[in-house]
């Protein structure tokens, strides 16, 4: 192996691999995954890469990240679900050098070949630009604020960081077992769950997603879970029966928590040590944590108080209200591709378009976003993205979001104008938009509209 990027944060390859070899893959397939030197070996690129890794939950999935880690080179973790244009806009955009998969179409990447890369296709993408990023770094994807094709370039150093000060802030311990059934190719999933569990030394199981209420508390019992992750979406599944009854920690984050949903989870689980968290991929992730099981009902409304060398302050954007800027050497080092505006305000402090009071003990709430972006079912959508997605398709003259809150949650419209709207029109432009969009990303509603309604011409 070459010279081990994790070596700085005490991470050595023995430590790794004794790691991965502890990782229980519910629902796993038969053969064991390929053992973490033999994917080192197969890689084959220039140090500083970039390479998107597109696998779904599991042993696998991991192996690469730390593979490619070890290797020199620099992992971008992608959903599984992302198809060849999402990629492909991905690759641009970051200035990836290849891609790693399950299963690979050369093709559709006007590449000539696939290597095999213990179990995963290895696919180098012609005309990649020389590598531009370090060994030791990783660009953790950010469709929900700043676009498709853009990501958060951090040292993993940092990234453990962030997780042990999570680790500690919830309180876990070695002998604890984590599940992971969030998106490991999430900030959340990846560094307050995995990287958690690898710092901390406890067992990491890893299921999912697709979640189901049913799955979890099996899984739960079946593998005496006692800390586990959740969205508040997927929260609400549990409320009938509460939370399973074997579980210590929950945490909830991605989206901000309903003080009704905390007080229906601490009053169907008595003993339940319940975390509520704030973060964003920019700060590293994790940036504040309450303890809602130790705190008087008022402060359900809270996201706490800010982790260990985690700082804060409030800067005014005008009607009363005040952006959240957080202080923290788990920041980012830059944003790609280089020509976005950077969320970085001065050095280590991050801009993070949410807005928040603070309380005179230093308890954080959270009012609202300033940015141009939604979350639909734990996952933002960056808006300004899709409307450009839109508008680059042939035919297109211009395309309009409206967000719209209904029964079932937040989501939008896209009014599309074109010429000549039809049945036929809006299938196609639908067709398109979904190979681009991830799930969570797609519209409600597509209305074409002509384009003569607009008074607007391209």
């Amino acid at each position: 192996m070459t010279a081990d990027p994790l070596a700085a944060p005490g991470l050595s390859e023995r430590a790794l691999v004794d790691f991965l070899a502890g990782v229980v893959e519910q629902d796993a397939p038969g053969a064991p995954p390929a053992p973490l030197p033999e994917v080192v070996g197969a890689l084959g690129l220039e140090p500083g890469s970039a390479v998107l890794l597109s696998a779904p939950n599991g042993v696998r999935m991991l192996t690469a990240f730390f593979a490619v880690l070890s290797a020199g080179c620099v992992p971008v973790p992608v959903a599984p679900s992302a198809g060849a244009g999402r990629i492909t806009a991905l690759a641009e955009g970051i200035g990836a050098s290849a891609v790693l998969a399950p299963v690979l179409d050369p093709n559709r990447y006007g590449a000539g070949h696939v290597t095999r890369v213990g179990d995963l296709d290895l696919v180098r993408l012609p005309g990649a630009p020389r590598p531009h990023l370090s060994p030791g770094e990783v660009v953790l994807t950010t469709s929900g604020t700043s676009g498709i094709a853009s990501g958060c370039v951090h040292g993993v150093d940092a990234l453990l960081r962030n997780a042990r000060r999570h680790a500690e802030a919830i309180g876990q311990r070695p002998d604890d077992t984590v599940l992971v059934n969030l998106p490991l190719h999430y900030s959340y999933g990846l560094v307050a769950q995995a990287l958690a569990a690898l710092v901390t030394g406890s067992r990491l199981v890893v299921s999912g997603p697709p979640f189901t209420p049913v799955q979890y508390r099996e899984v739960v019992a079946r593998q005496g879970v006692t800390v586990s992750s959740l969205t508040p979406s997927l929260v609400r599944g549990l409320t009938a029966s509460g939370p399973p009854p074997d579980l210590r920690v929950l945490t909830v984050g991605g989206d901000a928590c309903p003080p009704e949903l905390t007080r229906e989870l601490l009053s169907s689980a008595p003993g339940l040590e319940l975390y509520l968290t704030y973060g964003l991929s920019e700060a590293g992730p994790r940036v504040a944590t309450l303890a809602a099981h130790a705190e008087p009902a008022h402060r359900h409304a809270s996201t706490g108080l800010p982790l260990r060398d985690v700082r804060t302050s409030l800067r005014p954007v005008g009607d009363g209200t005040a952006e959240l800027l957080v202080h923290t050497d788990t920041a980012l080092r830059r944003r790609l591709p280089a020509g976005l505006p950077s969320p970085l305000v001065a050095h280590r402090t991050v801009a993070t378009g949410d807005l928040f009071t603070v309380d005179d003990d230093g308890y954080h709430y959270f009012r609202g976003r300033r940015s141009d972006s939604l979350v639909v079912n734990g996952e933002k959508v960056w808006l300004p993205s899709v409307r450009e997605a839109a508008s680059a398709l042939p035919g297109v003259h211009r395309a309009v979001t409206r967000v719209r809150r209904e029964d079932d949650g937040q989501g939008y419209e896209l009014e599309v104008y074109v010429d000549e709207p039809s049945a036929r029109r809006q299938a196609e432009i639908q067709r398109a938009l979904h190979r681009v969009l991830l799930r969570a990303e797609r519209p409600r509603r597509i209305i074409l509209s002509p384009v003569t309604d607009t008074g607007w011409h391209k």
